[in-house]
């Protein structure tokens, strides 16, 4: 008698896939690739720029409005500036190691955090380049660094046009995760923690003073007499004994709090204490314009262009910040002072500090103490607070005196007229109109009060030629060296339009005229050279077409 068996499921029964699991489909060669795109090449990308972040340590070569965003915080609270600039670029470089081994390990999250990673970079460095080119120009926006990689990073177009392929490889490309486990994801996390307190900072010390005497290190020494003095210049304003000299140990990281200078002792400022070499013996002693300026920045060219290429009647300090990295640009500045702030020469040990903020910065003083300080010269009360007008006495304290009785033979003179200045507030971009300008006032057209400087004392008495050009147009080079390079009949201005390419520059050849420029940040629509003849401020002429011969020597009138 046979045994009833048990009914079994068969092997190929069971092996069955049932139709809630279907098998997945395989990853096609594109797909493949893609994922060694995102596991690799922006795992690899972000790591990097992480590394580099690390080695060099200096958070002004961050993204301009992740650096932004730090000085508003600065300026807005009380927080410590080294403390914060520190810690956060720390932040920034632990949450790139997280974000680069997440991606290399993980399978679950890694197409997820690149895509929000990339869209992150793309903005910001989008932002960047938008701001630049409203200042700067669109070559300078292009071709500018970004701070990404550190001081020898790609241009942030060439970075952004990266970060946009690998976020398409990312969105477009790379299949969605099929699983994986949450375990890569926090140890990665754990790394990044600690790569945040593991950053080893580059020690910034005094190094030992050069044999040449051209660091002073001398000490305000710590008695109650040298402590007593120092309170009494706190309170009285009144300032005693030596500069203070150079410190024994400078600081990370200088961010300084411009406003809070006004009204306190130049030194006691930290910035002003990095200021290396010996001070003039007078340097504390009536009026005083403090510059700091970088070589390679060419907003300070055209402001030291446009009020120090004359000797002023306030002395002047230049000050140096030697953390310039572009092309050198001259910077004409007439009997000052120069100083530089400190770094670490040649054949030194130790690590410059970062300078971290914006040029041209001037600041005032009067005795020693801050009277003004101007980091915007759009800004018209910080302006008005280094470059006061000479009328402003005479407006703020107005005198009424009895008319005296006298034989009316004379007639009183009349009124000068005066240059209204540039407006307080700013357009993103001009555009040049001079077709209907003839017959009118100079100072009524809305272009030419665009020029930022203080013009000649005699600019609206009697005949004036006003040219408009770029310092890198061909067209305009060859204007001004036929026609203005020696003896001038009349006095001429040329007035530079700041969007000129820094790397083309063809300079003035009109030693003679007197140089200015329009303020560098709107944009200009002008297509250059143009040529005006102004008399007593009334515009008699204008050329925009100088290969017209005929209407340029009617103008210029050369010949009669």
């Amino acid at each position: 008698m046979k045994n009833p068996k048990k009914s079994t499921p068969s092997a190929a029964t069971s092996a069955k896939p049932s139709a809630a699991s279907p098998t997945p489909s395989p990853r096609t060669g594109l797909q493949t690739a893609a994922l060694g795109v995102l596991h690799v090449g922006t795992a690899g990308w972000i790591g990097y720029g992480a590394l580099m972040k690390a080695l060099e340590f200096n958070p002004n070569l961050l993204p301009g409005p992740i650096l932004s965003l730090l000085q508003w915080v600065m300026k807005s609270t009380s927080v410590d500036p080294d403390l914060l600039m520190t810690w956060s670029l720390r932040t920034i470089i632990g949450a790139e190691v997280f974000i680069a081994l997440a991606i290399l390990l993980s399978t679950r999250y890694a197409r997820i955090l690149a895509m929000l990673t990339l869209s992150l970079f793309c903005a910001i460095l989008a932002y960047a380049m938008a701001t630049t080119a409203l200042k700067d120009g669109i070559v300078e926006a292009l071709t500018g660094g970004c701070g990404c990689f550190g001081e020898k990073g790609l241009p942030a177009s060439v970075m952004f046009s990266i970060d946009a392929v690998l976020l398409l490889n990312a969105l477009l490309l790379v299949p969605r995760a099929r699983g994986g486990s949450f375990v890569p994801l926090i140890a990665t996390f754990v790394i990044g923690v600690v790569a945040v307190f593991a950053v080893r900072e580059p020690e910034v010390v005094a190094p030992t003073p050069s044999p040449d005497g051209a660091q002073t290190t001398v000490e305000t020494p710590n008695t109650p007499e040298a402590s007593g003095a120092q309170t009494a210049a706190a309170t009285t304003g009144k300032i005693e004994g030596p500069w203070p000299g150079a410190p024994t140990k400078y600081d990370k990281n200088y961010f300084p709090r411009w406003k809070d200078w006004i009204g306190k002792p130049l030194r006691d400022q930290k910035l002003a204490r990095a200021i290396d070499g010996p001070m003039p013996a007078d340097f504390e002693k009536g009026d005083w314009l403090v510059v700091f300026s970088r070589q390679d920045c060419s907003d300070c060219q055209s402001m030291f262009r446009a009020y120090f290429a004359e000797p002023r009647k306030e002395r002047v300090m230049k000050v140096n910040v030697p953390d310039a990295r572009g092309t050198p640009l001259g910077m004409p500045c007439n009997g000052c002072e120069e100083r530089k702030l400190f770094h670490v020469r040649a054949g030194e040990t130790g690590k410059s500090p970062e300078y971290v903020f914006r040029t041209p910065v001037i600041v005032r003083m009067k005795d020693g103490v801050v009277t003004g300080v101007c980091t915007d010269r759009a800004n018209a009360d910080e302006f008005n607070s280094v470059f006061p007008s000479q009328d402003s006495a005479a407006t703020a304290n107005p005198t009424t005196t009895t008319p005296a009785i006298t034989t009316p033979t004379t007639t009183p003179a009349p009124q000068e007229a005066v240059w209204p200045g540039p407006p307080t507030a700013l357009k993103s971009f001009y555009v040049a109109e001079f077709t209907d300008a003839v017959g009118k006032k100079l100072s009524d057209n809305p272009f030419a009060l665009l020029m930022e400087n203080k013009l000649p004392a005699n600019f609206l008495k009697g005949r004036w030629i006003v040219i408009f050009f770029r310092e890198d147009c061909d067209h305009c080079f060859d204007l001004l060296s036929t026609h203005f390079t020696g003896k001038l009949k009349y006095p001429t201005l040329t007035v530079a339009i700041p969007d000129a390419d820094p790397n083309n520059l063809l300079g003035n050849p009109c030693d003679e005229c007197a140089k200015v420029s329009l303020i560098k940040g709107p944009n200009y629509v002008i297509a250059t050279p143009v040529v005006l003849a102004i008399n007593d401020g009334v515009v008699e002429c204008v050329v925009e077409n100088v290969d017209d011969m005929a209407a340029l020597e009617a103008c210029l009138k050369f010949n009669q």
